[in-house]
């Protein structure tokens, strides 16, 4: 019945995604990422259906979130992995988000689409007050807009150019929209600069707005503290090289290491854990948690696959774990207290 379903759901997202890759628009920015409808669809009918997952892995990459920890006030800079691309950062009394999704699927409709395998470790009604939130790009596993919803003005939104408009919509006020273009730097106050910064992907969410907004990634820096959250790329070295120099080094990394198979499709739009190593080595991170895997069956890769080929690519190059720890959804750190693999309480 699951192989039915899956089979079911991928001729769906088929069709919808020729109705959507298919529809010609100007773009306003270029890339070299994205697939064209004919493409995708060859793909997907020449893959098997995603793999099975075993539900005893899926418990083994979460735990509870700590709330009366992520409640209190950290001296030191303080992230935990909500699931997928959502990392809360906190420091200083300045609490963010990186590309929240609180809600089931990765798509604009309720059906269609696998459901996330790991619900959210904090949820809106837990969350701590949330001072902004910043957006990679407007892919729907980035760009929830149910979620959006739910913080709605309470927040300040930092979005990639072209997007604001796209939040006007949703009836979120000018002034909390702040959008920029690659470089282009904002100050959430005298002490956090935030920083718009590239990467290798494209947008789209209709048929007629193809790389009209642009994607990106971003640099926090919170008075000592500077933190990179790489939402969606693939690789380009010395455009990271270049991130690492006018921009690092970086006391934390958010590095994306999933949904990379088949390779010969998603080389150009998203990294494999080979170049996310390298990605922690050209913006000259001190400390990088990996995301973008375990929450949503995007692509072909087996469900643990990221993180077993992300030690061992670690292992090659003979870099601590430490430095490029894999953590549990729902599992805090700090900055001067990184985990490692035989760290009994992950959450000190």
């Amino acid at each position: 019945m699951r192989r039915f379903l899956i089979i079911a759901s991928s001729i769906l997202i088929a069709f919808c995604l020729y109705w959507l890759l298919g529809s010609k628009s100007t773009a306003r920015y270029q890339s070299v990422g994205g697939a064209t409808a004919i493409e995708w669809l060859t793909m997907r009918f020449n893959e098997e259906p995603f793999p099975e997952i075993d539900p005893a892995d899926i418990k083994s990459i979460t735990q509870p979130a700590n709330l009366a920890l992520i409640n209190s006030i950290t001296v030191s800079p303080r992230a935990t992995w909500l699931g997928h691309a959502t990392m809360l950062v906190q420091y200083r009394g300045i609490n963010f988000l990186t590309d929240p999704h609180l809600t089931s699927r990765p798509a604009p409709i309720d059906f269609g689409v696998q459901k996330r395998q790991v619900a959210p470790a904090i949820s809106f009604k837990d969350m701590p007050k949330i001072d902004f939130i910043v957006i990679s790009h407007n892919h729907y596993d980035h760009l929830d807009h149910r979620t959006v919803d739910m913080f709605a003005n309470s927040v300040t939104w930092y979005v990639p150019m072209g997007l604001k408009s796209w939040f006007l919509d949703r009836g979120i006020r000018s002034d909390k929209v702040i959008e920029l273009e690659w470089w282009q730097s904002a100050q959430y106050n005298k002490e956090v600069q935030i920083t718009f910064a590239p990467s290798v992907h494209w947008s789209k969410r209709t048929p007629w707005d193809t790389n009209q907004s642009h994607w990106g990634s971003w640099s926090v820096k919170i008075a000592d503290f500077n933190a990179w959250f790489g939402g969606d790329t693939a690789y380009d070295q010395a455009m990271f090289q270049e991130i690492g120099l006018k921009l690092g080094p970086y006391n934390m990394a958010f590095i994306p290491i999933g949904a990379y198979a088949p390779r010969y499709f998603m080389q150009r739009q998203h990294i494999d854990p080979e170049q996310a190593v390298k990605i922690h080595q050209d913006i000259k991170s001190e400390f990088s948690i990996p995301i973008h895997w375990g929450t949503f069956q995007l692509t072909q890769e087996p469900y643990l696959e990221p993180v077993l080929l992300l030690k061992r690519q670690l292992n090659l190059q003979h870099i601590n774990l430490s430095d490029f720890s894999p953590i549990k959804i729902g599992q805090s750190v700090t900055a001067n207290s990184k985990p490692n693999s035989t760290a009994k309480n992950p959450n000190q």
